[in-house]
């Protein structure tokens, strides 16, 4: 399938460039009038086909059950994937800290960090935060996020300190 797009686009824009060649020429005679027209012929025809494949990738192949499916696997993938949940978590945990002047993330979650099923988490992981009056903490924490799917959006649903 894929062969058969690339054939077309590739033929598309050829015939455009062809048709280009043959329109915009400094000729204005009489006997140059049946190339022009070619060459605009060529350049509709071009146009077509590429204004005709882009409304099938729209409108047909996108809608298509393999897309479908390659959707529904990658929120699948996202609904296990306890990295990007532990990214997701940065932001929000950082702004909820107010009295540290920085917060330094470790590379990755800690191993007991775990996907709950129906696109939840509970992550843990310890930072390094910097008070505003000076000196490092290390703190701990739990967090509980989740994927909402049809909006394809992270919330953070809890965060519990496990160190204070």
């Amino acid at each position: 399938m894929l062969w058969i797009v690339i054939v077309i686009a590739l033929s598309s824009i050829w015939l455009m460039i062809k048709g280009g060649g043959l329109y915009f020429r400094d000729n204005d005679s009489a006997e140059y009038a049946p190339i022009k027209r070619k060459g605009f012929y060529y350049i509709a025809v071009g146009a077509s086909l590429m204004l005709g494949l882009a409304f099938w990738n729209e409108f047909v192949y996108k809608r298509s059950q393999s897309a479908l499916d390659r959707e529904e696997k990658r929120i699948a993938a996202i609904c296990t994937d306890v990295v990007k949940a532990f990214n997701k978590t940065k932001e929000p945990i950082e702004a909820s800290m107010t009295e540290m002047k920085s917060v330094q993330f470790p590379f990755l979650p800690k191993a007991s960090s775990k996907a709950i099923g129906q696109c939840q988490f509970v992550i843990q992981a310890t930072v390094e935060a910097t008070y505003r009056s000076g000196g490092t903490h290390k703190k701990t924490y739990e967090a509980q996020v989740e994927f909402d799917r049809t909006h394809e959006t992270w919330h953070l649903r809890d965060i519990k300190w496990l160190d204070d």
